[in-house]
């Protein structure tokens, strides 16, 4: 009783006329998150076929060397990319997984699920297959775009985000689409395949400082408003009926919340391909050690996701060398176990 209390007590930061709710526990959480996180960077950048010392790491990022080295060549190149984007991906997979889930009320809710992932892929293997000179800053827009429609389908034969048929639907649908990219893949030569397949499972290996540039410019305004609505989503988990009386109109902030976190998958996907589970795990794994409301929700599933990829990206580029695994395939041989573990405790609870 004692220890759920300290995790839900909040403290009031008041700054001028403004109000804020403060949660000493969760801040704790999350900087002990922040922590892991920098401490697993470092050990990123450093650990590889050619080891860096934290001093050459420093010198790299002062730029106190002015020739150009095969340490820096690999620091700015390949390692400080992979890391980076591994993070922001993460942050933006675990923060997408937050809001379907607070929005549908399912706690089996999953970006991964509901199509959004393939029609993504779709699209982005037609601009590589049909138009390889077309500029990279094409894909995220019509992933994104493609992502937004099969969500309006999804919604409009669901009548709406709260019912199990939106998951269902969503299911059906992105079986659907898996069809067709197989359908794809088995008309292609093997060498366009292997190139397709090493890209939808998740590989990190061809990051650059633009990818990551790129995701923080269109994912922090869509995380800003994600923040904005967390009040609101908040109310709502109270009912729709409570939220109404309170002032909330349930359909608008709904659409707004799907249609941000579709934003943010179909982002990831078109970048760095498919990393599935990531949306499915953190934020489980956020309500277990941070209590409270959306906003408190959202930032930590945002920290717990960065850390899973970057463990899962250091895992398949370290543990396996030279051999070297896309980070989407660790995660599922974790993601897979997760979600059966969910569903046995569903199931056993009922």
């Amino acid at each position: 009783m004692r220890r759920s209390s300290l995790r839900s007590a909040v403290k009031p930061l008041r700054v001028g006329s403004m109000s804020i709710l403060l949660s000493p526990h969760a801040l704790l959480v999350g900087s002990l998150l922040t922590l892991v996180i920098v401490l697993l960077l470092i050990f990123s950048l450093t650990q590889g076929e050619l080891p860096l010392s934290l001093r050459e790491i420093y010198e790299q990022l002062t730029h106190a060397q002015a020739a150009i080295s095969l340490s820096q060549t690999i620091f700015w190149q390949m390692r400080l990319p992979r890391s980076v984007v591994a993070i922001i991906a993460g942050g933006v997979l675990g923060a997408a997984g937050a809001v379907m889930q607070s929005t549908t009320r399912n706690g089996l809710a999953d970006p991964s699920l509901l199509g959004i992932k393939e029609a993504a892929c779709l699209v982005v293997w037609i601009e590589l297959l049909f138009f390889p000179t077309l500029s990279p800053l094409w894909r995220p827009i019509s992933a994104m775009i493609a992502g937004l429609l099969v969500t309006g389908i999804v919604m409009l034969l669901a009548r709406g985000t709260a019912s199990s048929r939106f998951i269902l639907i969503g299911i059906g649908i992105s079986w659907g689409l898996n069809a067709l990219l197989g359908v794809i893949l088995t008309t292609l030569d093997p060498k366009q395949a292997q190139q397709l397949m090493l890209w939808m499972a998740g590989s990190l290996q061809h990051a650059t400082l633009d990818t990551a540039q790129l995701m923080l410019l269109i994912a922090l305004p869509i995380f800003a408003i994600l923040l904005y609505s967390c009040r609101a989503s908040t109310i709502l988990q109270l009912g729709d009926a409570t939220a109404t009386s309170l002032g909330v109109n349930p359909r608008p902030t709904n659409r707004l919340r799907v249609i941000s976190a579709v934003i943010l998958t179909a982002l990831t996907v078109s970048t760095v391909g498919s990393v599935g589970f990531i949306g499915l795990m953190a934020p489980h794994l956020t309500r277990r050690i941070i209590s409270g409301g959306q906003s408190y929700l959202l930032c930590g599933s945002a920290l717990v996701g960065a850390l899973l990829v970057l463990l899962a990206d250091c895992v398949g580029r370290l543990a396996f060398a030279p051999t070297q695994l896309p980070a989407g395939i660790i995660v599922a041989l974790l993601g897979g176990p997760f979600l059966f573990i969910l569903l046995w405790k569903r199931a056993t609870h009922r």
